[in-house]
């Protein structure tokens, strides 16, 4: 199957890397449609490389900071 699209596309565990966190978050968020995927087939997916990139750079107001996240102390 070709997939043809002017996107720059990753994987999961790389879209992981750069938003500083787990690979079962991504894919919550792909199911979820916060980021845009394609499925390949049942067990692999590509997202969109720059928009992962756009939502790393959000800031987060809830939960654990990210890893690798630098912390304010008072």
């Amino acid at each position: 199957m070709s997939l043809k699209t002017d996107r720059t596309l990753c994987t999961a565990k790389e879209a992981a890397k750069i938003f500083g966190c787990t690979v079962c978050r991504i894919r919550q968020l792909a199911q979820a449609g916060e980021i845009w995927s394609f499925h390949l087939n049942a067990s692999f997916a590509v997202l969109d490389l720059d928009e992962i990139t756009k939502k790393a750079k959000e800031p987060v107001t809830r939960g654990r900071p990210r890893s690798g996240a630098k912390l304010k102390r008072a």
